[in-house]
């Protein structure tokens, strides 16, 4: 039978204890517009297809098999299932997780050897790497004068979304609702944002600053309201996921705690 919910939560949490992914981890992640499970409650796989302009693009979300199942082909034959579910749907490549605006990885992450020795041996080919970084939820600094902080229950952070980083609206306006998105103000104006928690619990993104406000402090102003809220929450440290701007983290005290390869397959 096709796991739900809550058997795929239960073979998550037995395939991939270290992850600690919740019920509201997985519905997120692999729960979402176009996606679908395939296998069963042993081991079980999440792809989505997308089409754009007459293209087909299609990401393996989640591969994951019970400990008790493992080292019997599970892996390997849920790879080939999906392979020949993405080309069913013409897609044209096969990617390993960066599927954004809903992921749980932003890609393979390089500790997971028999992962990545498993889909290198399926013909999947390396085209770059990702990274998180981890900061201590006690991270604080304060806005730059002219400007606050708040926690979003309006719209000023996803109107600057749909402007500027259209890309991120769906994680914007799902952290809204969980109440994990915090805005930054300037006469009445909203130049920046950050989210937390949108996909996975305790990990930060997305944030983004007005382009004409970067580099005068709102953005770390905004890390520092997502770390308290997360301090308060009961995290002691966050993860930055899938980091664009190192340089800016790392001035701010996070350090690289994951890298990720990212490959694809052609179909």
């Amino acid at each position: 039978m096709t796991p739900d919910l809550a058997s795929l939560t239960a073979l998550c949490a037995a395939a991939l204890p270290e992850e600690r992914l919740s019920v509201a981890d997985v519905e997120a992640c692999c729960f979402g517009p176009d996606t679908e499970v395939l296998g069963d409650e042993g081991a079980a796989a999440v792809v989505t297809v997308r089409s754009s302009a007459d293209v087909a693009g299609a990401w393996l979300l989640l591969v994951a098999v019970h400990p008790d199942e493992q080292r019997r082909g599970r892996g390997r034959a849920l790879v080939e299932t999906v392979v020949a579910h993405a080309r069913e749907r013409g897609a044209s490549e096969l990617h390993l997780a960066n599927c954004a605006p809903r992921y749980v990885w932003p890609g393979v992450d390089f500790a997971f050897i028999a992962a990545l020795a498993m889909f290198e041996a399926c013909g999947f080919e390396p085209y770059g790497a990702e990274c998180n970084m981890a900061i201590p939820t006690s991270f604080r600094a304060p806005p730059p004068a002219g400007v606050t902080t708040e926690q979003e229950e309006g719209e000023g952070a996803l109107d600057l979304a749909r402007r500027r980083y259209p890309f991120w609206v769906d994680e914007t306006e799902r952290a809204i609702a969980l109440g994990s998105c915090f805005a930054a103000r300037a006469d009445g104006e909203t130049v920046g944002f950050a989210c937390h928690s949108p996909n996975r619990a305790g990990w930060i993104g997305p944030m983004a600053t007005d382009p004409d406000r970067q580099r005068g402090g709102v953005g770390r102003a905004l890390l520092a309201a997502a770390c308290a809220d997360l301090e308060r929450r009961g995290h002691r440290s966050a993860e930055i996921a899938w980091v664009g701007p190192v340089g800016f983290y790392a001035k701010c005290g996070a350090t690289v705690s994951r890298v990720f390869r990212t490959a694809k397959l052609t179909l």
